[in-house]
């Protein structure tokens, strides 16, 4: 009999594992802040999985190249962000060496504001690096809508 489900499933995630993954969105993050869209589509393994829902809470999934992607992106990012402070809590859950789900908990303050994002992300290794695959996050469905 095993010790844990994990061990079950073949793969159990060293320390150096899951801080390597993590890394990778330390690096995603800084490029956010920087709105250095190319730079972030550098960092996916297209084509992407995108999954939000709408104002009516019905699902939207879209599948964007590079090109969609960059477009997307860069509109959710226009505006002055100013001050903008990210504070992300992840939780990865690795199914193998080379793949793993991220949940995300973000605290996001621009100036006065602050919201509070969870999300989750697919992700891959790709040539023996990380990439995202899939970005899932609730209440984008409106805006993707005018990208289709």
């Amino acid at each position: 009999m095993s010790q844990s489900p994990i061990a079950d499933a073949g793969f159990d995630p060293t320390e150096q594992d899951t801080a390597d993954l993590l890394a990778w969105f330390a690096e995603y993050d800084a490029l956010a802040v920087a709105k250095d869209v190319e730079a972030m589509a550098d960092t996916a393994h297209f084509p992407i999985t995108v999954v939000t829902n709408d104002s009516a809470g019905d699902g939207v999934t879209q599948v964007w190249d590079r090109q969609a992607f960059v477009r997307a992106m860069g509109a959710a990012m226009q505006g002055d962000m100013g001050d903008l402070r990210m504070e992300n809590h992840r939780r990865p859950t690795f199914l193998n060496r080379d793949l793993a789900v991220v949940v995300t908990d973000s605290t996001v303050r621009v100036g006065e504001q602050v919201r509070h994002l969870r999300y989750a992300d697919v992700m891959v290794k790709s040539a023996g690096a990380w990439r995202f695959t899939s970005m899932i996050q609730g209440g984008w469905g409106d805006m993707l809508k005018e990208f289709s």
